[in-house]
């Protein structure tokens, strides 16, 4: 049976919000259990005064980001870790779906981000392995051949690629995270309405958060017209329409500029698209897919490629989202056909931290 979070109800997948039926601009706190000051009044008059913390809408935003920080946060840090923390993450957004399937975007996202650590796995097995090739021909007795300076750089730039690949993509995935899991939370625990009232309060700098892109690239908490569009229409339960906007507002806002318009990056997809489809070189490429299931690697009919065309550019926003919506389209098809209860379970495993093998 599809469910529906209802706020300030028990839920398996998340505790009671501490601010439960508390109107915005109320006090959080009975005036009973606030604190009495002594403050000098006119005249230099001692007078007593009650100290109320009321609760706003900055407040309020700032609850779900110390969640979503709180979240990712691996081992007291947010830098290193990047494979916990994409298991995190992915575990996060397959619980927004649990508990309200009407988050059709998140459930998405789940496998989505699933993809990514599949990538983390693979750039970092990458890595090891030609770092270990590149010092094996060094100590050996054919460094100093002909040709063995060349495989050594060989070696040294596919290793220093997989790195940067690996930086990049964990990089990508945990600020969308903290981008649009806020949201989320948001819109469940005070509804629509207060969503679309109090949107444009979670751009302030009355609160610190987590978020390393620069201002100039992607400024923190920007109150955008397909984050609008997308919560609106979960609120009137067009989720098909749901997924659009906020699949548009995930790689057209959020990752096409702090991922995609990196020229290195560009590279590295280019080189991977290439050799993925021509079998040249071998051994290093791997496949642009999304796979509808807690695994890297489905049956058929829950795999989705990206493009078999050795020239296709994952980031050109057009191809890209062609992509996305075909996989949301067919996420969708599945939800509403017998596979149902295999996506429910491969969520499932996704949201206890299995999946990436």
């Amino acid at each position: 049976m599809p469910s529906a979070y209802v706020p300030g109800k028990p839920n398996r997948y998340f505790p009671t919000h501490p601010f439960a039926g508390i109107p915005v601009y109320r006090n959080i706190k009975p005036v009973s259990e606030c604190t009495l000051h002594h403050i000098v009044g006119p005249a230099a008059t001692v007078e007593r005064a009650i100290a109320v913390p009321i609760l706003t809408p900055e407040h309020l935003w700032r609850t779900f980001q110390v969640e979503a920080e709180e979240l990712i946060r691996v081992d007291g840090s947010m830098e290193a870790k990047s494979q916990e923390r994409n298991r995190r993450i992915s575990a996060a957004y397959a619980r927004l779906w649990l508990a309200d399937n009407r988050f059709q975007w998140a459930g998405l996202a789940a496998f989505a981000s699933k993809q990514v650590g599949c990538g983390l796995l693979h750039a970092t097995a990458t890595e090891a392995r030609n770092r270990s090739v590149r010092e094996a021909v060094g100590l050996s007795f054919v460094a100093g051949m002909p040709g063995a300076e060349a495989a050594v750089g060989l070696q040294a730039g596919a290793e220093a690629g997989a790195a940067y690949m690996h930086a990049k993509l964990g990089f990508g995935n945990a600020h969308l995270f903290l981008d649009i899991y806020p949201l989320h939370r948001f819109f469940m625990e005070r509804g629509w309405k207060e969503f679309k009232d109090y949107l444009p309060h979670r751009q302030t700098r009355k609160y610190p958060v987590y978020w390393k892109v620069d201002d100039e690239i992607l400024p923190f908490g920007k109150p955008l017209h397909e984050i609008r569009e997308g919560f609106r229409y979960i609120d009137e339960n067009c989720l098909v329409e749901s997924v659009k906007w906020l699949a548009k507002h995930e790689q057209v806002n959020v990752l096409q500029p702090i991922l995609y318009d990196d020229p290195v990056m560009r590279r590295l997809l280019a080189l991977n698209q290439y050799a993925l489809v021509t079998g040249i070189p071998t051994g290093e490429a791997e496949a642009i897919e999304l796979t509808l299931s807690a695994q890297c690697k489905a049956k058929p009919g829950f795999t989705l490629p990206f493009s078999s065309n050795r020239y296709a550019k994952l980031w050109v926003v057009e191809q890209r989202m062609q992509f996305v919506l075909r996989a949301a389209e067919q996420f969708d098809r599945l939800l509403n056909s017998s596979a149902r209860p295999h996506v429910e379970a491969s969520i499932r495993a996704i949201a206890d931290g299995r999946g990436v093998e």
